[in-house]
């Protein structure tokens, strides 16, 4: 079992990890855990290749560049196709 940490978090929060407790153990728990720690990381550290006037790369998700934007659509499309497999 992983070490347990105490730390306040959002109701919000509070939902989407009581969601990931409550999947059954096994493939499916395993791989979503995979998939969401590898999205979240990749949402938190978008990576663009963009430099900013000051030369510094662009590392801010809140901006518009092609690598946000990349990602933001990848995000809607992950939504409308688990909206395609619930309907």
């Amino acid at each position: 079992m992983s070490k347990l940490k105490s730390i306040l978090v959002t109701d919000r929060e509070k939902k989407i990890l009581d969601g990931l407790r409550e999947l059954p153990a096994g493939d499916l728990q395993r791989t979503a855990e995979a998939f969401l720690l590898e999205l979240s990381d990749r949402l938190a550290n978008p990576r663009c290749a963009q430099v900013q006037a000051d030369g510094i790369p662009c590392d801010e998700a809140a901006s518009d560049c092609e690598e946000c934007l990349a990602l933001k659509q990848l995000v809607q499309n992950l939504r409308g196709m688990l909206h395609e497999v619930t309907t």
